[in-house]
Order: structure tokens, then sequence, then C-alpha cells
């Protein structure tokens, strides 16, 4: 697949820096950066609002529509970054899909400074402790196509580098994180790890 057809997916629990790297990596790939929720917001392809979970809920096939338009549309790749990028388009139209990971202790800082609601915060880093994100997006493409990023106290330049050097074939592409086996786990988890 050519730089133009380039369609990079990066998913990852909210905190992990997922806005912060698809943005730097469009403009260097001198691509299209696609915030999923924005888009679902902006072209109305949401169906209610859901209060418990203070969310819009996507309508998943009017966005998958979307997206395949804006990949014939386009000569330019698409760097696509959402929690849920994994569910909107298919396999096939994917080059890579990026899991950003951040350090469950550190990401629960994070998004309390940002200031979720604690049941959110606690959803969030047990979604990162058991790697929710990374079994969805192999399910969905398969493990050869999916790569796994610590953003833990890496600087999001750096993360783009690496990512351009996978895309490019200069560094493999890794799964393996393990959170669960550090003792600071144990203690989010008070003591049952």
């Amino acid at each position: 697949m050519s730089d133009a057809g380039k369609v990079v997916l990066l998913t990852g629990v909210p905190g992990v820096g997922k806005t912060t790297i698809a943005s730097l990596l469009s403009e260097r790939l001198k691509g299209v950066h696609v915030d999923l929720s924005e888009l679902a917001l902006e072209e109305g392809l949401v169906t209610r609002y859901d209060p418990v979970r203070e969310t819009s809920v996507v309508d998943l096939e009017r966005l998958k529509t979307r997206l395949m338009e804006m990949i014939q549309e386009r000569r330019a790749p698409l760097v696509v970054e959402g929690h849920f990028s994994q569910d909107v388009l298919p396999p096939e139209a994917v080059s890579r899909v990026f899991v950003l990971r951040r350090a469950p202790w550190r990401l629960k800082g994070e998004l309390e400074s940002r200031g979720y609601d604690p049941d959110k915060v606690r959803e969030n880093v047990e979604a990162e402790l058991l790697d929710v994100c990374l079994v969805e997006a192999v399910e969905a493409h398969g493990r050869g196509k999916v790569c796994e990023l610590d953003t833990t106290d890496v600087g999001a330049n750096e993360i783009v580098e690496t990512i351009i050097s996978i895309l490019n074939g200069g560094k493999a592409c890794e799964i393996g994180i393990d959170w669960l086996s550090h003792p600071e786990s144990r203690e989010l988890l008070g003591g049952e790890a």
C-alpha cells in the first residue's frame, strides 16, 4: 500500500495520548487526522446520548460507511483515532492498528486530573489493566496488523517516530505489555493481583 493509501488506526483508553499522537502523525504523513468522536458528532452519526456513561452513542454502521467514503475520496493517508477505532473499518482497509498503552497507575492520575467521575476512572483503569483495547484490536484485525506502544513517560514525538519506523518496516511491530505483573497494579486492585 502506498503512503497515499495508508489507513492507520490509533486506539486505547482515554488518557493514553491518542489525539496528540494522531495529530502529529497525520502531519508527518501529510495525511488527515480523523477523531471518530468529533466526526460522529459533527456529521450526526450518533443514535442517542447515554446519561449514565455521559457520552453519545455512535451509529457504527453509518460511521463505517462515512469512513469508507473518506478513504475513497482522499489520496492522503488517514490517521483514525478513537477508543473504538478497531470497530469501524474492515481489516483489508487498514495498514496498521496501534494500541497506545499507559501504565494504569499513571493513567488513574491523568483521568482524575481531567475531572473524570470516579466510576469512569475505575472503568478505564480496569480496561487498561486487562488489555481490553488490545484484545478488541486483535479480534477485529488479526495479530499481524496490531502493535502495542507504551506511552508512559515517552514523548509524543518519539511515539510518532516509532510508528513511522514500523510503517516503513524499520522496526518490528510488537505485542507484549503486561501491567498485571507490576506491584503498582496490585495496589490498584486492592492487593488482589
